[in-house]
């Protein structure tokens, strides 16, 4: 399973190459494989999930080296008999809060191919090429047991959706790549601080002093770190809180989290399709995902530290996604900022610190993959027939093509968290565990949660219901006619059924599959939630051993006070060596029965308020009566 893995990771890269090697004028071969690549890897990742236990906690389909029992094969020079060097290694492997992330990309890289089969006529094969060059990075980067091969992907995928945007996107393609790039850059360079602060604290203060960069060895090795002030996170200058800032600074801004997330909306709007729902479906998830692993997993008390200032910026970000998304006319800039209101709920359930909170903040995480992926794929459709992503252009579009209608609606109620529906099961525990945290946090959160459901339902009234307008087309519906201006006011205009293509095989193809899983996870959650609760429960113990460690470290005299009492004069010893004798008496009980019970009787109506006084006379007693 392990060389599975690793096929699946870099079959696509290899299908990009192919892609640059391959003649083709009319863009029809380079579909074709691409679509075959994406194909292939989609039957790879469904064979890894299928043969995942869910009894383990650890990571599954890594490759162990014989020698050292290390993860993966060793890349970088490390001498295990001197321990000199670094050990960098290529390390792949998959657990619970992995395993679906990396099963969702390979599942919307199909979406994304099939949502532009005929959108993208220009350097087909670049495009393609880019999308499955960006997938490899994505797929190396969830299934990454190494810190430096995890921060190389997380560097890789910037570069193939830079050109997606830079090339196929909209007339600001170039504003919204550079800033794209820009921000997401500066975000990087402070993790990668982050990350060594990491490496050079469990290298300096660990008992066997090991240079590791094994995300899981570094997991266990911090949380039993014998060095107190990692656990004193009373100022922000103390280091575990330090670190946490750096690593968050990174994840922050490819969640987004308000107030970084103001690239998000021109990238979304500018990019192509495909572009969008990559981008939306997974890459958001990167942001969350490097939370959970790097900042709850290795510095949880940072974490803790920091709640009230990560629950107040989720919150203000669920509201402000929420509001922005209803004063939106445009239909994929609405989808945008809906994605900023629920990638708060996400980050608000990862800092509830809590079992239910996180279970349901990486159940949401494929939940929003799922729902928001096709909500940008149907978006798309209708771009591509009108030119006009404004709602007040157009109207009534059941009547023309009821089974895209059905789509978009079935997604906009499953991103609206209707019971019966894959929103529902993610964002209720977040809710239950944020409320267990914070009470005002998780009710201001459900305001959002009330303002999701208006936008999506006012999005779906003004685009598929009432009387049928469009705009006009030139009877393909592929280009404009007329401005939009032009048709503000004509509520009633109706074309010929011929003018609009209806919605394709690689359309229905690209969505069927993200409706059945919206309903499926709605209907019955439970296979998802019990592969990704090992997992999860790691981190929550993890979570409160370090609580405990450092609840010691602040409150050492009661505890030295609770062990002088059972040990002062030999009073531990005593007490060990006293509970068999206690036992020898019990079995004389019978002949002297009569004779103990009448003798307790009065030395227990004489001496009961000496008791009351002093606990640790109740052995003297005995002794006594005995």
């Amino acid at each position: 399973m392990a060389t599975l893995l690793a096929i699946t990771i870099f079959l696509p890269i290899l299908g990009s190459v192919a892609l640059a090697l391959i003649p083709d004028r009319d863009g029809r071969t380079s579909r074709r494989v691409a679509m075959a690549v994406a194909l292939a890897t989609l039957a790879c990742s469904v064979v890894l999930l299928l043969a995942f236990r869910p009894s383990v906690e650890g990571p599954q389909f890594s490759a162990a080296d014989k020698a050292t029992g290390h993860y993966g094969l060793s890349w970088v020079g490390h001498d295990p008999e001197t321990r000199s060097g670094p050990d960098i290694r290529v390390a792949f492997g998959l657990d619970g809060l992995s395993l679906w992330l990396f099963v969702l990309t390979s599942l919307l890289m199909i979406t994304a191919i099939c949502s532009s089969w005929e959108s993208v006529k220009e350097r087909v094969a670049a495009h393609y090429g880019f999308l499955l060059a960006l997938q490899t990075g994505l797929l190396g980067l969830f299934a990454s047991l190494d810190i430096v091969l995890f921060y190389i992907f997380f560097e890789f995928t910037l570069i193939p959706l830079f050109f997606l945007i830079g090339i196929w996107g909209g007339p600001q393609r170039r504003r919204a790549s550079v800033t794209f790039f820009l921000y997401t850059l500066a975000g990087s360079l402070l993790t990668l601080l982050g990350v060594i602060a990491l490496v050079v604290v469990h290298y300096q203060f660990s008992v066997d002093k090991t240079l590791t960069f094994s995300i899981p060895e570094l997991t266990q090795g911090l949380a039993a770190l014998d060095w107190k002030p990692w656990r004193e996170v009373g100022s922000w200058g103390s280091p575990q809180v330090l670190i946490f800032l750096l690593l968050l600074a990174g994840f922050a801004i490819k969640v987004p989290m308000f107030p970084v997330h103001t690239w998000l909306p021109l990238a979304h709007v500018e990019a192509p399709t495909a572009g969008s729902v990559v981008l939306a479906g997974v890459l958001l998830k990167v942001g969350s995902y490097g939370l959970l692993r790097f900042n709850l997993g290795m510095t949880p008390l940072g974490a803790q530290a920091c709640f009230p200032l990560i629950a107040s910026l989720a919150v203000i970000g669920i509201i402000y996604g929420a509001l922005t998304a209803l004063a939106q006319t445009d239909v994929k800039r609405l989808v945008a900022y809906s994605s900023v209101s629920h990638m708060g709920f996400i980050v608000l359930g990862l800092f509830s610190l809590n079992q239910t909170g996180i279970d349901g903040a990486v159940m949401q995480m494929i939940n929003h993959g799922l729902t928001t992926g096709a909500l940008f794929a149907c978006v798309g459709v209708i771009y591509e027939r009108y030119h006009t992503r404004s709602m007040n252009e157009m109207s009534g579009l059941w009547n023309r093509m009821p089974l895209l209608a059905f789509f978009l609606m079935l997604a906009s109620l499953g991103s609206a968290a209707l019971p019966g529906l894959n929103g529902f099961v993610g964002e209720f525990p977040i809710l239950v565990g944020s409320y267990a945290a914070s009470p005002t946090a998780a009710v201001l959160a459900a305001t959002g949660m009330i303002l999701g459901a208006f936008y999506l339902l006012w999005m779906i009234r003004k685009v598929l219901f009432g009387p049928l307008k469009e705009p006009a087309t030139d009877g393909h519906g592929h280009e404009p006619i007329a401005s939009a201006d032009a048709h503000s006011h004509d509520h009633d205009q109706v074309h010929p059924t011929s003018s609009v293509p209806p919605i394709g095989w690689h359309e229905i193809v690209g969505l069927a599959p993200l409706m059945f899983l919206i309903v499926a996870i709605g209907v019955y959650p439970r296979p998802f939630f019990e592969q990704i609760q090992p997992a999860t429960r790691a981190i929550v113990r993890t979570i409160e051993a370090e609580r405990q460690m450092a609840y010691e470290d602040e409150h050492p005299q009661p505890v030295q006070r609770v062990r002088r009492r059972g040990g002062g004069g030999g009073g531990t010893t005593a007490t060990k060596k006293a509970e068999p004798k206690k036992a020898e008496p019990k079995k004389a009980e019978p002949s002297k029965k009569g004779e103990e019970s009448k003798a307790n009787t009065k030395s227990e109506s004489k001496k009961a308020p000496a008791a009351k006084s002093e606990p640790g006379e109740a052995s003297s007693i005995e002794k006594g009566g005995r």
